[in-house]
């Protein structure tokens, strides 16, 4: 088994472009996210997200916790000839004779890869988890604790809702007339536990996916959120991993 992590990479990339030929792809299980020492940890944050369904990523804790792999593109290629070297993409959706510009590290005798995007149409693939810059991973895992903490308290008056508003109103009074005020305040507080977890367990590979960004000269590197550039903007050459697994900028 393979086993790679973001923590240690990438920490001297630079700038490739060219022409690909000699391309080859591979889909491959490797360990990108996890270390043995990580694995009870992550248990935990997986349960916890799954209660507060934090969409995607929750769903990729959750179905990884108890697997060391997934899976992701292995690429290997040259540049204008020139042997490049090869790296890991959640997607590759390259091919030979694509005008590239890469984001790369020197590896003793060959070149690393992290991302790689095709400027003619703004199309993307950088290193497994890699989607976000600081800023808006910030920003996204807020907007989750709130959407989440709001279901909750929402869902729990509904239920009483469905006794009449007299039922609402009275349930809610005696629950802060009982002192039960910590119920709806230790949710909300549970729910950003969870989230910031979340969020602190993937700040490794936002960080290179900035550096990717800033290596490849991006327009506003530290506030680019992949997901959100690649709504509505699919083709019909797009596979369906379009939008989660490769990107436009």
């Amino acid at each position: 088994m393979m086993e790679f992590s973001a923590n240690s990479k990438a920490s001297g990339l630079i700038k490739l472009s060219g022409q690909i030929s000699h391309y080859k792809k591979s889909r491959q299980r490797a360990s990108f996210v996890f270390s043995p020492s990580d694995r009870t940890k992550m248990e935990v944050i997986a349960v916890a997200a799954a209660l507060v369904g934090m969409g995607g990523q929750a769903m990729s804790v959750a179905s990884n916790a108890t697997s060391m792999e997934e899976e992701a593109d292995f690429v290997q290629f040259k540049l204008n000839g020139n042997v490049v070297g090869g790296g890991w993409l959640w997607r590759s959706p390259f091919a030979d004779g694509d005008e590239v510009v890469v984001a790369a590290e020197w590896q003793s005798d060959h070149y690393e890869l992290f991302g790689v995007a095709r400027p003619t149409d703004r199309t993307i693939a950088l290193y497994p988890h890699c989607s976000r810059a600081r800023t808006k991973h910030i920003r996204n895992a807020v907007k989750w604790w709130l959407i989440v903490s709001i279901a909750i308290e929402v869902g729990i008056s509904t239920i009483f809702l469905m006794g009449g508003w007299d039922g609402l109103v009275y349930f809610w009074r005696g629950l802060f007339a009982e002192g039960g005020w910590w119920l709806p305040v230790g949710l909300t507080a549970f729910c950003a536990v969870a989230i910031t977890s979340m969020t602190r367990q993937w700040m490794p590979f936002v960080t290179l996916a900035e550096r990717v960004f800033q290596t490849l000269e991006l327009p506003d590197a530290r506030n680019i959120d992949l997901v959100q550039s690649s709504k509505n903007r699919r083709t019909d050459l797009d596979t369906p991993e379009f939008g989660a697994m490769y990107f436009r900028y």
